[in-house]
């Protein structure tokens, strides 16, 4: 299903609209808890990502359309790159892995459970496997 182009205008300000305020809150609660607030609020910084991600699919069910490419690459990398300084971390700082390791870690846990679970949910297990499988695309 194609969408217009005003329609796709109004998705991205949708989707920009519910990120950034929810980011915010999420930086400021992670800030808090890795200082005075220790895991109750790193698991709320968690909560925080989960309910933009999901206010994110609400978006796209609202519109019809899926996750863009661009939007997908993003989240990986930002994923990606939150598991490399977590382990950066955990290597290198005593505090955090005795005081933060065991939360982030359930966070980042938690976080790809609700993705999987969503991909799941809304394609099917043939179509969350067939979104990763890019080298079948690559045959002649």
């Amino acid at each position: 299903m194609s969408i217009r182009p005003l329609d796709a205008l109004d998705r991205h300000a949708l989707v920009i609209a519910v990120w950034l305020p929810l980011l915010l809150v999420a930086a400021a609660v992670f800030h808090y808890g890795f200082g005075a607030g220790g895991w109750p609020f790193i698991t709320a910084g968690f909560a925080v990502l989960i309910a933009a991600f999901a206010g994110h699919v609400i978006v796209n069910a609202t519109f019809g359309t899926q996750f863009t490419p661009k939007e997908v690459a993003l989240g990986l990398v930002v994923y990606c790159a939150g598991l490399l300084a977590a382990g950066f971390a955990t290597l290198v700082s005593m505090v955090f892995r005795s005081h933060y390791a065991l939360p982030v870690s359930l966070g980042f846990l938690g976080t790809a459970t609700v993705v999987i679970f969503t991909m799941i949910l809304w394609l099917g297990l043939r179509g969350a496997f067939d979104s990763f499988d890019v080298i079948r695309r690559f045959k002649p």
